[in-house]
């Protein structure tokens, strides 16, 4: 079996899992197409502006069959997995390697390709290895008081760790058995990466609360002036995040 065929089963089932049944029709009829006439072309057209392939999040909110805690999992390995079919679509007789599948394929591709010259991006936009390990939260700009959430926390997790079990999957042909897996949360060390990033966001000052909807008033000075806010991760003799460079200015 080739690698695109494989990775349109993969994606087939991770739609039928999550509930996803328009999605999984279209993914059925490119995979007729391909076993059928070596065609690529319905896929690829799934890919474009609004409505499209590119529209679909996974979550609750929009009736998914998934938990609270499946949702980074499942949404993230979706991203991935999205644009290895992509990518192999454009070389769909080819195999490769989960290195070159790494230097090859970026998370945004698929996203970028529903723009007029997306496919000459810079490689900053593209390439798996140029994205900073982030942590979602909000932040007080007046008092400075910082919180994140465990779901984020399990979010920067996904992140990190969905890639490469993806390109590898896609290598081995078991692209199929890490839909289920990400989705049973069935993770190798995921209690251990858990707590050491929780202890990176502790001695960084950032306070882990599950809350719903937006931080604000601040619970530390009660005013409204606040915002999400994102903090990279530094990797050292300890973990600690630092402010991303996007953030909106603190007040002085």
């Amino acid at each position: 079996m080739k690698q695109y065929e494989h990775s349109l089963i993969a994606m087939k089932r991770l739609l039928d899992a999550v509930g996803e049944s328009q999605w999984a029709k279209w993914i059925e009829t490119d995979l007729t197409a391909w076993q059928t006439h070596r065609d690529v072309s319905h896929h690829l057209s799934a890919y474009g502006g609004m409505g499209s392939f590119n529209d679909i999040w996974i979550c609750r909110a929009n009736q998914h069959a998934v938990t609270e805690h499946q949702e980074p999992w499942a949404n993230t390995l979706f991203e991935w997995l999205k644009s290895t079919c992509y990518f192999l679509a454009h070389h769909p007789n080819d195999a490769f390697g989960a290195e070159s599948l790494a230097s090859a394929i970026g998370r945004h591709d698929s996203a970028l390709a529903a723009f007029v010259g997306g496919d000459k991006a810079p490689a900053s936009m593209r390439g798996y290895a140029h994205e900073d390990r982030k942590l979602n939260g909000w932040r007080c700009l007046l008092c400075s008081h910082a919180e994140s959430s465990h779901r984020d926390i399990e979010t920067l997790i996904a992140h990190d760790v969905i890639p490469k079990l993806v390109f590898e999957s896609c290598e081995r042909l078991s692209l199929d058995k890490l839909v289920y897996q990400s989705l049973a949360l069935n993770i190798h060390n995921i209690e251990n990466l858990r707590e050491t990033l929780a202890t990176a966001a502790a001695a960084s000052g950032i306070a882990l609360l599950d809350r719903d909807g937006w931080m604000r008033p601040c619970p530390k000075c009660r005013a409204d002036d606040t915002a999400v806010y994102r903090w990279r991760l530094l990797i050292g003799r300890e973990l600690r995040f630092e402010p991303a460079d996007d953030n909106l200015p603190m007040h002085k």
